[in-house]
C-alpha cells in the first residue's frame, strides 16, 4: 500500500506556554524527527484526508538553557493528535497526556518526498 503522507517535513509547533521548530520524517505509518533539545517517535495512521496517531517527545540534550524546555513545559511527553492532510501539508491539533488542559497545534510542511 502506498503511504501519501510519506515524506521530510519542517514542523512548526505551538501551544499557549511557547513555540518551536523541527523536522519529521512520516514513512510507512511511522514517525521521527527531532530538533535541537528532543527526539520524536511516533506513530500515525491516515484515512482520506484525516490523520490521527501518537507521539512522544523525549529530550536528548540535557541543558538548562530555558529557551529549550518543551512546548508543554514538563518532557518527556506523550501526545496524541488528529489532524487534516492536504496539498504538502498536514495540520493537527493534539494533547499531551501529561498536560491535558494544554493544547498542541502543529503544521508540518513537505520539503522532500
Amino acid at each position: 500500500m502506498i503511504d501519501p503522507l510519506k515524506g521530510f517535513y519542517a514542523a512548526e509547533f505551538e501551544t499557549a506556554r511557547k513555540k518551536a521548530h523541527g523536522v519529521v520524517l512520516l514513512s510507512d505509518g511511522k514517525i521521527r524527527g527531532g530538533d535541537s533539545s528532543f527526539a520524536y517517535i511516533g506513530s500515525y495512521t491516515q484515512y482520506g484526508l484525516t490523520v490521527s496517531g501518537s507521539l512522544r517527545g523525549i529530550r536528548h540534550a540535557h541543558a538548562n538553557d530555558p529557551e529549550r524546555i518543551s512546548i508543554f513545559g514538563i518532557d518527556p511527553v506523550e501526545v496524541s493528535f488528529d489532524g487534516v492532510a492536504k496539498d504538502g501539508y498536514v495540520a493537527i491539533e493534539g494533547v499531551a497526556r501529561e498536560t491535558p488542559s494544554l493544547t498542541l497545534r502543529a503544521i508540518l510542511t513537505r520539503i522532500s518526498d
